[in-house]
């Protein structure tokens, strides 16, 4: 049972409130919040609460009283971590470089790359600028990246490709030209790296998944560590399954692909592997 959380002056939570919104959490995207994070979910939440103009945690549950409220996605939204950063842990990006120059070499026609949990956007940005700079585009080759994540929010910010300074400060050298910075101090994305993305809301531990592939590499970093330990192994067997033979996955630092069963292969890099 979680704990009721209270805080003087704000919209009150009983535990049941909060135990209703890791449900909800868990039924609609997989994300596992135990007790210990009741702080986490009132915290998140109240600023909502209040917003509305609701007396307590009780009369937002009424508010979302219909599943196929809007207002579900602004609770999912608040309750998942959106964090990224352009060329996050750079030894998967070296990895990919690396793939990227194989698949050249042997003439590679079409070449597609999969943000599995693209966030605001920097992750796929990044994986485009490495397309870019292979020369992809002067080649003719159809290379795209496709960016999924589960928050139709984070998803327009990704599309709008503005970030603030602090994003693009230990961006590599090759990267920066992509970048303008505009009058209020915000970088904008332009040229091919824009254009080789395209975002697509999806949930992983959904039942459809609509892409097509198959996928010369995919990154789902840092997102299955919020999954059941079940969750997680269907997932990652699903995204073994759009990987084309040869094509490489890549996990967040604390994420492993486990079952023995699956044809994978662990690469030297960290959280990496080949599909066999």
């Amino acid at each position: 049972m979680m704990a009721n959380v209270r805080d003087p002056g704000a919209p009150p939570a009983e535990a049941a409130d909060l135990a209703f919104f890791a449900g909800a959490m868990r039924a609609r995207a997989g994300v596992v919040l135990p007790e210990t994070k009741a702080a986490l979910i009132y915290r998140r939440l109240v600023p909502r609460v209040r917003a509305l103009g609701l007396p307590d945690f009780a009369a937002y549950r009424v508010r979302l009283s219909d599943p196929d409220d809007p207002e579900w996605d602004v609770v999912v939204a608040a309750l998942t971590t959106n964090h990224s950063r352009f060329f996050r842990e750079i030894h998967h990006f070296r990895l990919l470089e690396g793939h990227l120059g194989t698949l050249l070499a042997k003439r590679a026609e079409r070449v597609r790359f999969w943000s599995a949990a693209c966030a605001a956007g920097q992750e796929p940005y990044s994986m485009a600028m490495l397309l870019a700079r292979a020369g992809t585009v002067e080649a003719g080759i159809d290379a795209r990246v496709l960016a999924t994540d589960i928050d139709p929010a984070i998803l327009a910010a990704a599309e709008a490709a503005v970030y603030p300074a602090e994003d693009v400060g230990h961006l590599p050298r090759f990267a920066r030209e992509f970048l303008k910075q505009g009058a209020d101090g915000k970088w904008r994305l332009s040229g091919s790296p824009r254009e080789l993305v395209r975002f697509k809301r999806h949930n992983l531990v959904g039942e459809e998944w609509p892409m097509k592939g198959p996928f010369d590499a995919i990154f789902c970093r840092n997102m299955l560590i919020y999954l059941s330990t079940a969750d997680q192994a269907k997932v990652i067997a699903k995204l073994v399954s759009y990987l084309r033979p040869g094509g490489i996955l890549c996990l967040g630092h604390s994420e492993t692909a486990r079952d023995p069963a699956l044809p994978l292969a662990r690469l030297d890099v960290p959280s990496a592997y080949v599909r066999l």
